[in-house]
């Protein structure tokens, strides 16, 4: 179905809902979250978005409701509950999955902060976000931001932001212990404590598995404390600080040819010694908050980050031995992450000529510090020794600036209209030395990114949004990686991105509500990685376009129902590279079709569960052209070369609970039922073989969980 006739049905619903919806009250698709007015001491920027900037876009909030109680094979997981979010499931155990949203990844384009840190690692050459640092239990909300809409995030946030907010204050204690297939044992703890004037959360999360696979152990620790001082009614002040080990084994990337989902890359120096590394980080964040007014406020926030990553990688021989005549690339690569950063923030929210309005501007300021990337080659046999006294193989450090400026403005010009405008200007200064030949090379960049919104509530029930959002997205590799930011040679541009959103949402019932987007989301000068060259290349223009409607029904006491959908399509809009014509073909890794469906019985007492259903289809890891712009077959080693399609994936996960009382509640689930396995990220196809590399995700599995929440009311 052609997407421009699709968007016309789309529109066509939407006025026709207009003008027959009954009037009733209106919550908004999440009752839950849109009943919660944010006062102006509530605001923590960079960290909790502005309600009039959340209104006027797709933005998804997900309440404690929707992410405790719950098993996630990583934190990340829980971001499935928003309409058009996949997960890259890499396989590897440590090594962090990357969330996408409308054909974007984390590798550079979408941000992801916890309590206003950004989790950005840098450890990996493309700076992938790693959310394996957050603690479940101790979630309050997460804030999904589809594209860039928001004037709050700049760098690596243009394909959109997931904002994770703790929680805050309170008094109790809570305790999970869960164990499950695999040796999988995890233990996670939340203390929340407070007083007149001091607020204090603490938690932890330990965790061990075996893995499904040989070599494929893994162990986890995360501790994170928050202080918050009441220095009067006025001001107040918060301290964060958070700590994180993590060692890992992984099977590694195993041919496909080889048709099993307990194969491991083996070097011959024994089990544990091929692929797997370790990570420490840890973060610290100063917060404060001054009340000007009732109306206005004035926020100050100060973060450090630091963290140190190792990685031992080794390949297949069985597929790479094809195409290099050689062993596979083995190597150990470690990195090290030192980020600080600071903003300033003014928000007013009040009057103006009777009329509600708000205004917020500031400046923040972040700077990644000579940050050091050293590989070296290790010879097949030697599992993790590279040979005593050889010198890095790659021996590079860089350092990156990011000042910003910006402001919105939102303003209520008639009863039912709200309407925002803002901007946001982003300097980028990097440095980048070759530590091995001495060659130093920099770089500069600037831009600026309008945004706009308006909001329409016709009736009480009904309200329609539309936004537009211009963001950016760092070429190439991204921080000082061989390709892009530094390489002079590349000359590759920062890449403009603009989105266009247009929908609504609707409470006709008070048990029933839905909504439904249309967005454009195009990028002039986007630098992709062809997954199966691995070449970084400046793709013209691309174009994304989709839809995403999302369902919520309460219609029997303690039952629920939770549905969304997205369709997208995505593809080089213009675009030839030397002799081949890209223009009309798919976008790697961009799924069609993502389905989420969920039934949940959850009474106050005794027996309750829930049943969840993730469907995703249609991914293309290559849409390669068959012939040359002269019409010659584009052929590899005398065979035509073929689009390379992702297998579909189909999840079914069920939860049967029972709660005792207020304090005790066992919970038992069966993830993946359907029980087939099904495989994750790969690359380096043979296109005379058909083989390729590629990692095997979770089969089925079984856990028991005990929560324990001692200090709730009988």
């Amino acid at each position: 179905m052609r997407f421009k006739f699709v968007f016309q049905l789309a529109m066509t619903l939407l006025f026709g809902i207009w003008f027959s919806a009954p009037s009733q009250a209106l919550d908004a698709t999440d009752a839950d979250d849109y009943a919660r007015e944010t006062t102006l001491g509530e605001i923590e920027i960079r960290g909790i978005v502005r309600r009039e900037e959340l209104k006027s876009t797709s933005a998804t909030v997900l309440s404690r409701e929707n992410i405790e109680d719950r098993v996630y094979y990583q934190p990340l997981d829980m971001v499935y509950h928003s309409p058009g979010v996949s997960i890259m499931q890499y396989g590897e155990a440590g090594m962090s999955p990357q969330f996408q949203m409308r054909g974007f990844s984390a590798r550079n384009d979408m941000a992801m902060y916890l309590d206003g840190v950004p989790l950005h690692d840098n450890g990996h050459a493309a700076g992938f976000t790693d959310s394996t640092v957050v603690i479940p239990i101790e979630i309050e909300s997460v804030e999904i931001i589809k594209g860039p809409a928001s004037v709050y995030y700049g760098a690596r946030s243009s394909g959109g932001t997931i904002a994770v907010q703790s929680i805050k204050t309170g008094d109790f204690t809570k305790l999970n212990l869960r164990y499950g297939s695999w040796n999988d044992i995890n233990a996670q703890g939340l203390i929340a404590r407070q007083s007149e004037k001091l607020a204090q959360v603490y938690a932890f999360d330990v965790f061990h598995s075996d893995g499904y696979r040989a070599n494929s152990d893994w162990d986890r620790k995360v501790a994170s404390g928050r202080w918050t001082y009441n220095f009067s009614d006025k001001f107040q002040a918060t301290l964060n600080i958070r700590a994180y080990h993590s060692e890992w084994d992984s099977a590694g990337y195993v041919s496909k040819k080889l048709n099993t989902t307990r194969g491991w890359v083996n070097d011959g120096s024994g089990p544990g010694q091929g692929n797997g590394g370790d990570r420490e980080r840890y973060d610290a964040r100063i917060w404060a908050n001054y009340l000007i007014t009732d109306e206005s406020q004035l926020t100050y926030y100060l973060y450090g980050t630091t963290m140190e990553f190792t990685r031992y990688q080794r390949g297949d021989p069985t597929i790479y031995s094809i195409s290099q005549n050689s062993w596979p690339n083995m190597t150990e690569q470690y990195n090290k992450h030192n980020q600080w950063g600071n903003g300033l923030t003014f928000n007013w929210k009040g009057q103006l000529s009777g009329r509600e309005a708000s205004f917020s501007s500031g400046v923040t300021y972040a700077k990644d510090m000579d940050e050091p990337r050293r590989t070296w080659s290790i010879p097949w046999g030697r599992g993790r020794s590279h040979v005593p006294g050889s010198k890095p193989s790659t021996e590079t450090t860089f350092s990156l600036e990011n000042p910003a400026i910006f402001t919105e403005f939102s303003y209520q010009a008639l009863n039912p209209l709200t309407f925002r405008l803002g901007g946001r200007y982003d300097w980028l200064r990097g440095k980048h030395r070759n530590d091995l030949t001495g060659d130093r090379t920099s770089a500069k960049y600037k831009f600026f990114s309008p945004k706009a919104g308006i909001i329409y509530t016709p009736i009480e029930s009904l309200e329609l949004f539309a936004n537009f959002g211009r963001g950016f997205s760092m070429p190439g590799g991204f921080n000082g990686s061989a390709t892009g930011f530094f390489n002079d040679e590349a000359n590759l541009k920062l890449s403009k991105r603009d989105q266009v959103e247009m929908g609504f949402r609707y409470l006709p019932l008070d048990w029933l509500g839905f909504e439904a987007t249309a967005y454009q989301l195009k990028t002039y000068d986007e630098s992709l990685t062809d997954p199966v060259t691995n070449i970084s290349v400046q793709a013209g223009t691309t174009l994304r376009e989709g839809l995403e409607f999302s369902l919520q029904a309460t219609p029997v006491k303690d039952w629920r129902f939770t549905a969304n959908y997205a369709y997208m399509e995505a593809k080089y809009k213009n675009f030839v590279d030397g002799r081949t014509d890209w223009s009309g073909y798919r976008l790697p890794w961009t799924p069609r079709h993502i389905l989420n469906m969920e039934v949940a019985y959850a009474p106050k007492l005794g027996l309750g569960g829930r049943v969840t259903f993730r469907h995703e289809a249609d991914m293309m890891y290559a849409d390669t052209p068959l012939t040359y712009t002269d019409g010659t077959p584009i052929t590899q080693r005398g065979v035509q070369v073929r689009p390379w399609k992702a297998p579909e994936k189909n999840y079914l996960d069920v939860q049967l609970s029972y709660k005792f009382n207020e304090k005790y509640k066992v919970m038992f689930d069966v993830k993946n039922v359907i029980g087939k396995t099904y495989e994750g990220y790969a690359y380096g196809r043979e296109w005379d073989t058909g083989d390729y590399v590629t990692n095997w995700l979770n089969p089925r599995a079984f856990y028991l969980t005990l929560v324990m929440n001692w200090d709730a009311k009988e």
